[in-house]
Order: structure tokens, then sequence, then C-alpha cells
């Protein structure tokens, strides 16, 4: 006997919103975590390249602004040290913060579901 339309679309519904759920930490854990390596592994290169951080340390000893006197040389040097320590410490602060969001992308989900269960099979001590 065939079924109706409208059995067969709640059917394909209700499968689907299962397989779904059920496909989601599969998903998460692998697909899901290399788009984000990827994407938070590509802002910090772009921060990187932004920063220009191997440029200024390959230019270290060059006197800036082609002024190749002793004091323009010193000032040039030490001006460089300067720029280096604070763009690594902007860019040891943006590692830091993916870091962050990337431990917060693993350990999420768990959080979430184990507070869910907490709501729906209350403990009590």
């Amino acid at each position: 006997m065939a079924k109706s339309t409208t059995a067969r679309g709640l059917i394909f519904i209700v499968r689907e919103l299962i397989g779904e759920l059920l496909y989601f930490p599969v998903w998460w854990y692998s697909h899901g975590l290399v788009l984000t390596w990827r994407s938070l592994f590509g802002q910090w290169l772009r921060l990187l390249n932004r920063l220009s951080l191997p440029i200024l340390l390959k230019t270290m000893g060059r006197p800036m602004y082609g002024d190749y006197t002793r004091s323009g040389r010193i000032i040039s040097f030490f001006f460089r040290i300067l720029l280096v320590v604070s763009k690594s410490l902007v860019l040891g602060f943006w590692t830091a913060v993916l870091i962050v969001v990337m431990i917060v992308w693993i350990i999420g989900p768990i959080i979430s579901f184990a507070l869910l269960a907490r709501q729906l099979i209350p403990i009590q001590f």
C-alpha cells in the first residue's frame, strides 16, 4: 500500500533530523575542527604579515632612511628593537586569544551537552 506524501515527508524530516543530530559531533571534531584550525592559523599568518616581523628582523642591522652615519645606525637599531618588542607583544597577545578560541571550540559542545544533561536529569545530593 502506498504511503501518503505527508507521511513520507514526515518520515524524511524525522530521519534527517536524527541523522543530523547524530552526525553533529562527528563533523564538529573532524571537518569543523580542521576548518577552524585553518581559519585561526590563517588569521595568525595575516597578522604576522601585517606586522611584518620577519622583514623587520631581516633588516635589523641596516640603517633606516639611508642614514649611514654612526648616530643614524644606533638610533635605527634601538628603534627597531622597540618595534620588535611591541609587535611581538601584539603577536603574543593575539596568539593567546586564538589558542583560547581553539580550546573553546574543542570543549564547548562537551560543556554544553553536560549542562543540558544536568538540566534534564537533575542530580540531588
